[in-house]
């Protein structure tokens, strides 16, 4: 029943994740503070949407993005912008390897390493 959740949704997913993951990228290289609030709150959903899907190797990762722009929202320091990126590049990366392997959304290839 979860096999057929996740491969169903997970398209969806991934497409609507790649959006949202850009727009932040695009927030945060701008440095649009009044999006890094939207930003937050994008980084949420995602991390609702993965837990949903049962994505444990995503989940942290999203969350972990999540805090750090609440970081960025609250000090909009240029240490805190840097973090984000690195952090909302590395989500990217792991959302295409998502993309890539879509039978084996827990495999070992797919690591939320910092």
């Amino acid at each position: 029943m979860m096999d057929d959740l996740l491969a169903k949704f997970l398209p969806q997913f991934v497409a609507h994740t790649r959006t949202r993951v850009a727009a932040a990228i695009g927030s945060t290289t701008q440095r649009d503070r009044a999006s890094f609030a939207k930003t937050v709150s994008e980084l949420h959903t995602v991390a609702g949407e993965a837990g949903l899907l049962g994505l444990t190797d995503v989940f942290p990762l999203v969350r972990d993005c999540e805090q750090k722009a609440k970081r960025l929202r609250d000090t909009g320091a240029e240490a805190d912008v840097e973090v984000l990126l690195a952090a909302l590049h590395h989500l990217a990366q792991v959302i295409e390897g998502l993309a890539a392997s879509p039978g084996r959304p827990h495999d070992d290839r797919v690591t939320t390493a910092r």
